[in-house]
């Protein structure tokens, strides 16, 4: 009886392993088939304007687009740099266009918001699109809804589309430059350190600083030393005073 009893517990561990493992299956097969990209146009021409800023806030207000990449590490697909509203960003889709084939496809986002936000109701997020199998897009629009007018979306350039070498083999990026930033000598000193290192690129987000501290980034921009990116977050969020 004990035998054939733990017969009867190892049969139903496996029926429930096997039942599992095929829920699961399905359920990760119809996860994909709803990121899959559809066609929502055909012949049409992209129309839109190239966002140009840094950051580009979509009209929900609750959505910043920084920029997108070409990501082929698992698979191919656009992985847009974005800064989201935790809670009230549900869903994005990645609108493609396909030229010179005149189509529009559509596909609904994966929203990975960092874990790192301290916080903030705010925070860096990962919007990962799975891109046209058919087609090699260019430019990519994000908008809240499956639905809408083209002509209406900011259009983002995908980067890194095209493999080209890297224009540094050792490149420094520091936090963002803000609160009127005025430690020239701290700044120097840093500098200095990485080029003996042998740093070949410091990317400076810059908020604001003083206008000695302009002086200074000028110099190690003619020197090539040092890239600026404007970061101008306060134009559109309530940022911390400690940020």
């Amino acid at each position: 009886m004990l035998c054939g009893g733990k017969k009867s517990y190892f049969a139903a561990a496996v029926c429930i392993i096997t039942l599992t493992s095929m829920v699961t299956l399905s359920y990760l097969r119809l996860q994909r088939l709803i990121h899959l990209p559809k066609i929502v146009q055909e012949g049409s021409r992209c129309r839109g304007e190239t966002a140009k800023g840094t950051i580009t806030p979509l009209k929900d207000n609750r959505t910043f687009i920084i920029s997108p990449y070409f990501d082929d590490r698992e698979g191919k697909v656009t992985r847009v740099i974005a800064i989201v509203h935790h809670e009230d960003v549900k869903e994005l889709y990645c609108w493609f266009y396909c030229q010179p084939h005149g189509k529009t496809y559509v596909s609904k986002a994966k929203i990975d918001v960092h874990s790192d936000r301290f916080g903030f109701p705010y925070g860096a997020a990962d919007i990962v699109c799975l891109e046209p199998e058919n087609c090699d897009p260019t430019h990519v629009s994000i908008h809240p809804s499956p639905h809408g007018d083209i002509d209406q979306l900011s259009r983002f350039e995908i980067k890194n589309r095209k493999v080209e070498p890297f224009s540094a083999d050792f490149t420094v990026c520091i936090s963002a430059m803000f609160g009127n930033y005025n430690n020239v000598l701290q700044f120097i000193q840093s500098m200095e350190m990485y080029k003996i290192l042998g740093v070949q690129k410091v990317v400076i987000y810059k908020n604001n600083c003083s206008q000695m501290m302009e002086k200074v980034l000028k110099f190690y921009l003619e020197e090539g030393t040092v890239e600026v990116i404007p970061w101008p977050i306060n134009s559109y969020l309530k940022v911390s005073s400690k940020w």
